[in-house]
């Protein structure tokens, strides 16, 4: 039977048991259910024929597709704009819409040149729908994005969030699945229906390059009851979670963006920490979880010959049968979809033959590979030939016996599980493109969700240190001398002077604001504003004691004046520079930030941070990783063992 009938049954069979009442008793369309009670389980005559029924349905749709279908089908793929559009317009490129014909992608991930305001955005992912759907086996697309929240955004016009870290601050995982429910309601009604989210990893490591804040906690327990409640805040909108990055990169010295970094924990050390937020995101029915391109020697030490510099590596998580198979499918007990980070990153595209690392993870047990190739259109550049060399050097393993029919058959019937349990295969275009419009318009950015978030990132702020009761600052009776790190960060610290200024918080003209990045300890600017100030407000971003910072520092305690430290990213800079009068952690720089007249850029930590120094509100968060004495400076800035501030602390009330 051809997967087109197959798809219009299975679509007929769907809606006879809606309207007989025969559908499931889950809540929300996203994720599995957890396990029942006996209690709750339906009489075995009554349930068994519907699952049957959807497996007999999903047998059917496998057995009509083509060895090249069913692997596309296990494809997330990417595409950038022209340099002609700047940004994606809001149609396909029509030689994507002929890929798609020809094959049945799984899924596309739509990257931040992708997406510009929400009536292209929402057009485009139309526009995508309709193209899969328009091919032989009709099986719409997972369309993902990275919206984590904090530091990685894609959607830059909703919210944004102050992120993970800054979410365990606040110490109230009610919090966290209220934010995440926000934004999952803003990308679902832009037509997304997977977020690669959340960061599942403990940040161990406090030299970690690419975690960081991203991170809950470098607490297990604390990590995975933030991602639990992360999990539940996405399913509630129709939003399949992928848990990242299995079995944890939070332990690492490098980026896999850049390089293939190694961790030296085994598996008994995995199984401690790392682990246990992926135990418990599998417990709450997480609908994909995401690897990690990190070698784990201490368990994985099959190897292959990197293309790079003929140097034998490691198997990286992501290629290892061991990690994927015997760890997360038979120990772990996980039978949801199992996906790549992204095969063009570093870690894999420098040291793995294409074909050969595809190979590696389908026999590994993963099921959707993710970006394996960079899909570029634009002049004289078309790159989707690459794609279907791909797809066809890929179906040669299979015939040659290296890739098992029954791995991708397996594969296949994980995401059309998930597709048909989440609601993918019967809702996806559902609504008229107008309707949809002016929900998206209605939901995304909407006042009352900018408002809340910046409440929420309001509560994780947290406050180290307040010599003397420095804090807070008075801006209508005192002069502030703001030093930022980066012309970056400018916008923010303008913003936080509007809105003080409009709530009485302090005057303008009691606020100087230089880049300390760009000028000398004796430009004229900076000495005659010193000399001005009664305090001076610094701005930090970086986890090293940089020489020409406390230098700084120096300097203005040598003109008899207190410096009120800004840790704008990780807390680490607390022992950086402990020797300011007061510290407050706010923990992400960066961000698209509006407010709820849609004011902005900004970053909503750095702003937040900013307004709670001059009274705006009380720090109430407290510490959710360690943080370390350290020693050195510079690049040679090093952790100990010492904590100088532990996990769970900080002062309410400022320090009253």
């Amino acid at each position: 039977m051809k997967g087109k009938k197959i798809l219009s049954l299975l679509l007929a069979l769907m809606l006879l048991l809606a309207l007989f009442g025969c559908s499931s008793k889950e809540e929300g369309p996203a994720e599995e259910p957890s396990g029942q009670t006996d209690e709750e389980t339906e009489p075995e005559e009554e349930g068994e024929p519907e699952q049957k029924d959807m497996e007999t349905e999903i047998q059917g749709i496998i057995s009509g597709m083509t060895t090249e279908q069913k692997l596309a089908q296990m494809i997330i793929f990417s595409f950038s704009p022209t340099e002609a559009e700047g940004v994606s317009g809001d149609r396909l490129p029509q030689e994507c819409r002929d890929m798609l014909a020809k094959y049945d992608f799984g899924g596309v991930i739509l990257m931040g040149n992708n997406i510009g305001d929400a009536a292209q955005t929402l057009r485009l992912i139309r526009d995508c729908q309709s193209a899969a759907m328009a091919s032989e086996p009709g099986i719409p697309l997972f369309v993902s994005v990275d919206q984590e929240g904090g530091l990685v955004n894609r959607v830059s016009y909703g919210m944004t969030g102050g992120g993970n870290m800054a979410l365990a601050a606040a110490g109230d995982t009610a919090l966290t699945e209220e934010w995440a429910n926000m934004m999952a309601e803003e990308i679902a009604a832009l037509g997304f229906n997977v977020d690669f989210a959340p960061v599942s990893d403990v940040n161990s490591n406090p030299n970690n390059p690419v975690i960081g804040v991203r991170s809950f906690s470098d607490d297990a327990q604390i990590a995975a009851q933030h991602v639990q409640a992360y999990i539940r805040g996405l399913r509630d909108n129709g939003i399949i979670a992928a848990l990242k990055h299995f079995p944890g990169h939070g332990n690492v010295g490098e980026d896999s963006h850049t390089g293939l970094p190694q961790s030296g924990s085994t598996l008994e050390e995995l199984r401690a920490c790392e682990l246990i937020p992926f135990e418990q995101g599998i417990a709450e029915n997480a609908g994909m979880i995401m690897t990690a391109h990190i070698q784990f020697p201490e368990i994985e030490q099959e190897t292959y010959v990197s293309v790079q510099d003929g140097e034998e590596v490691y198997l990286p998580a992501t290629l290892s049968h061991t990690i994927i198979h015997d760890l997360l499918r038979e120990e772990m007990g996980y039978d949801g979809i199992v996906i790549t980070d992204s095969m063009v990153m570093g870690a894999i595209a420098a040291h793995f033959d294409p074909i050969d690392a595809a190979t590696l993870a389908i026999n590994a047990g993963v099921d959707i590979l993710l970006m394996p190739v960079e899909i570029r259109i634009d002049g004289e550049t078309n790159t989707v030939p690459d794609m279907e060399a791909y797809i066809a050097g890929l179906a040669e393993r299979v015939d040659s016996g290296e890739i098992k029919e029954e791995e991708l058959d397996d594969s296949l019937y994980r995401i059309l599980k998930r597709k048909l349990e989440s609601g993918i295969m019967t809702n996806t275009l559902a609504k008229t493109e107008e309707a949809a419009l002016a929900d998206a318009e209605a939901v995304v950015g909407a006042p009352e969700h900018l408002e809340r978030e910046w409440e929420i990132t309001q509560q994780g702020l947290t406050l180290l240190k307040n010599e003397g009761g420095l804090l807070p600052l008075d801006g209508n009776g005192t002069r502030t001398l703001v030093l930022y790190p980066s012309e970056y960060r400018l916008p923010s610290v303008e913003y936080a002077v509007r809105r003080m200024s409009a709530e009485g918080l302090a005057r303008p003209e009691n606020i100087t604001a230089l880049c300390f990045g760009e000028m000398e300890p004796q430009d004229e600017d900076f000495q005659t504003a010193l000399a001005e100030a009664d305090q001076v407000l610094l701005i930090t971003q970086y986890a090293i004691r940089d020489d020409a910072v406390t230098a700084l520092i120096d300097q203005v305690h040598g003109a008899g004046k207190p410096v009120v430290l800004l840790a704008a990213n990780l807390p680490y800079d607390a022992a950086c520079y402990n020797e300011c009068e007061a510290i407050l952690c706010a923990y992400n720089p960066y961000g698209n930030a509006h407010d709820a007249s849609g004011d902005g850029p900004f970053s909503l930590n750095v702003a937040t941070g900013i307004l709670s120094i001059f009274g705006g509100s009380t720090p109430q968060g407290h510490l959710p990783v360690n943080v370390p004495v350290i020693e050195g400076s510079g690049l040679e800035t090093s952790f100990t063992g010492e904590w100088l501030y532990e996990r769970y602390y900080g002062l309410e009330n400022w320090g009253n």
